[in-house]
């Protein structure tokens, strides 16, 4: 089961996404992104998802961390509207 929480963007200085989201049983970290796409990241350590909430930029990490090095993929990011 995927649990979400919302990163606040005043807090972190980012505006690219709200939510995200992490299910611990597949290992799937999603990133939820204004426009209603998720990036849903494959494969992904809770490790991982610990040192992406510590980390001060939140977008590099995503770009720097996730998207080279786990699978993804784009799709409808219905379940923040379901919120």
């Amino acid at each position: 089961m995927m649990k979400v929480t919302r990163m606040d963007t005043n807090l972190w200085g980012h505006e690219s996404f709200e939510y995200v989201g992490y299910d611990k049983e597949a290992e799937v970290f999603s990133v939820f992104l204004p426009e209603g796409c998720c990036l849903s990241f494959a494969s992904v350590k809770e490790q991982v998802v610990f040192s992406f909430l510590l980390s001060l930029d939140k977008e590099s990490f995503i770009l720097q961390k996730l998207i080279p090095f786990f699978p993804f993929e784009k799709s409808s990011g219905q379940m923040v509207n379901q919120m």
